[in-house]
């Protein structure tokens, strides 16, 4: 019984590993994988990456705005009756605004990449567990058929770990990655971004040449008598005493616009690429490090050097 019943296990067994090939490469065996959770995670990450583009996108626009409001400020004059030239003044803050607004479009597009990613990946990672089975059902083949080969033995045990790392990276350490920094973003660099953007909203009302001309004019336009146009005393007092706010006010505002892009640079550099760069590589040396104790694979053995003496076993002569 027991001479009969080895073979028939084996059999059994190879029977199984291909037919699980064939649901592998139909995309079948996804089905188990999104009722286990695969699922809940890949509509969760799309909702984070989605929201994280769309909040991109808005303070992209409002910093356009600022930067279509400024350019329009260079070169005008505000106040009635005395052109003061407010260009000079606007240009520090343009500089800040500009690095916010590149920092911005480049974090879109990031998030844009990783969704881009991500559907790639949802296409061809069954083909990568279609491969992970075949290198199984080789090496089962391998052992059962040929059980003396040990260097064909060692390649096809390489070739399984290389496929299963990149099979368990699309399904697994991925879109955990994701999901890792999508919790972070949530409790530490969301909140910053969201401050910075609130604060160039109102930076972008405040930068209107009417609002800057009612800041440091109060009053002008509706004063418009022949006497206010003669009185060169008056000018000369309203304009110093405007000189002086705007001055206050851009150096505040300066500062301000600092704290803002700053705040926005670290966000989207944490949230793009540190956050899920740091879990990826945690998760990608813990599986590789895992499946080389789980296959047994002995770096004191090379796969090239095993190819190189099958070859010239076989065709050396």
């Amino acid at each position: 019984m027991n001479l009969t019943a080895r073979p028939l296990t084996r059999t059994t067994a190879a029977l199984i590993l291909i037919a699980a090939a064939v649901l592998a490469a139909t995309g079948h065996l996804d089905v188990l994988v999104d009722k286990s959770g695969g699922a809940i995670l890949s509509d969760s990450n799309n909702t984070y990456l989605n929201d994280s583009f769309d909040r991109s996108m808005k303070g992209f626009l409002v910093l356009s705005a600022i930067k279509s409001g400024i350019a329009v400020i260079e070169g005008s004059g505000i106040g009635v009756g005395f052109n003061l030239e407010v260009g000079d003044i606007a240009q520090s803050i343009y500089d800040y605004v500009d690095v916010a607004w590149k920092t911005a479009l480049a974090g879109g597009t990031v998030l844009l990449l990783i969704q881009l990613m991500l559907q790639t990946m949802q296409l061809i990672d069954h083909w990568c567990l279609f491969a992970l089975l075949l290198v199984v059902l080789s090496l089962f083949l391998l052992r059962w058929f040929f059980p003396k080969q040990e260097r064909l033995n060692r390649i096809l045990r390489e070739a399984l770990m290389f496929v299963s790392v990149l099979t368990i990276a699309f399904y697994m350490i991925l879109p955990l990655s994701i999901a890792g920094a999508a919790f972070l973003s949530k409790q530490i660099t969301q909140p910053l971004v969201t401050e910075a953007q609130q604060g160039f909203e109102s930076l972008q009302e405040e930068l209107t040449p009417r609002a800057l001309n009612e800041r440091f004019f109060p009053g002008s336009q509706s004063d418009d008598s022949l006497w206010s146009y003669l009185d060169l005393r008056a000018k000369l007092q309203n304009s110093k005493e405007a000189i002086i706010k705007m001055a206050q006010y851009v150096k505040e505002i300066t500062e301000d616009s600092a704290i803002w892009t700053i705040k926005i640079i670290a966000g989207y550099l944490f949230d793009c690429i540190i956050f899920p760069l740091a879990f990826f590589v945690v998760g990608y040396i813990l599986t590789k490090n895992l499946l080389a104790y789980v296959i047994g694979i002995r770096r004191e053995h090379s796969v090239r050097k095993d190819f190189e003496m099958i070859l010239a076993k076989y065709y050396g002569k």
